[in-house]
């Protein structure tokens, strides 16, 4: 199974749109303190944290797999997001192992690129399209 790469404009569409949808934040507790996160109010909240990796080492959530199908139908279409698509995109791969029908991953994630200042939010991703998102 393939996992299909969406914008975070069309990620955001499809949330509001698909009421089987969604939205999985694959960022560590620290990140979403920190940086903020998706305000999902107008896709009626169906945002799961749930993270791919731990700190402080950033070792893999042995846990994710078996918190993944706890808490999400197989038939839901899951979009996955985490700072710049790197994580998102695996762990959307591992839900599509799993059995999961339709698997996004969110390009850019969160937060996106670095600018020239090395700042993140101010070139793609989330952030950057102008989407809901608040401090935690």
């Amino acid at each position: 199974m393939s996992v299909e790469q969406i914008s975070p404009q069309n990620a955001f569409e499809l949330l509001k749109n698909q009421k089987n949808s969604v939205l999985i934040d694959v960022r560590t507790s620290e990140e979403l303190n920190f940086v903020g996160v998706v305000n999902a109010s107008s896709f009626e909240n169906r945002l799961i944290f749930l993270a791919w990796q731990t700190l402080p080492q950033m070792q893999q959530n042995q846990n994710f797999a078996n918190d993944l199908l706890a808490k999400v139908n197989k038939d839901n279409e899951i979009l996955f997001l985490c700072r710049t698509g790197g994580r998102s995109n695996q762990s959307a791969q591992l839900a599509s192992t799993l059995g999961f029908k339709k698997c996004y991953n969110i390009i850019n994630g969160f937060e996106g690129d670095l600018n020239s200042q090395n700042h993140r939010g101010l070139i793609n991703g989330w952030k950057a399209s102008n989407l809901p998102w608040e401090q935690k």
